[in-house]
């Protein structure tokens, strides 16, 4: 028998909750803990789209397709410019502290993201703008023909 966890309990662990449309027609569904650490359901807008792409100092983000499709979009400045990794049902791939990162999901997706390596409660997500210019100007089709699905 499960016994229902209120928010009274919810706030002595300091669990929050935020749930929103982003500007791009995804729902995002969060559950954080104070220390920064969390869970976020994704589920895609209407049309695919990328999201802001961004670092961390410390987070790694976690991701789990649970249908559709995603694409990890990541800065490798060290020569290799920007690589691209698609993931089916089943696929799951974490981000690394630093590394900047985007991600594009096509209509009908839903995702899980687990947000860990605690950053003590102080925000810890940076814009990376210069990834943003190379991944936004990026359409479903082209995304496609440059990548190959790993799972």
């Amino acid at each position: 028998m499960s016994v229902s966890v209120g928010a009274d309990l919810a706030e002595a662990y300091g669990i929050e909750t935020h749930h929103e449309r982003m500007p791009n027609g995804e729902l995002r569904f969060r559950m954080y803990g104070r220390d920064g650490n969390g869970y976020v359901r994704t589920i895609s807008g209407p049309v695919g789209a990328w999201q802001n792409s961004h670092y961390h100092h410390q987070i790694r983000e976690t991701f789990i397709v649970e249908t559709g499709w995603m694409v990890l979009a990541e800065w490798h400045p060290e020569g290799h410019g920007v690589a691209l990794k698609r993931l089916n049902p089943g696929g799951i791939v974490t981000t690394e502290p630093l590394r900047q990162h985007n991600v594009y999901l096509p209509a009908d997706t839903l995702i899980h993201v687990i947000k860990h390596g605690s950053a003590m409660g102080e925000a810890d997500w940076i814009a990376a703008p210069e990834l943003d210019a190379a991944t936004k100007c990026l359409s479903e089709a082209q995304i496609l023909e440059r990548t190959k699905p790993d799972t």
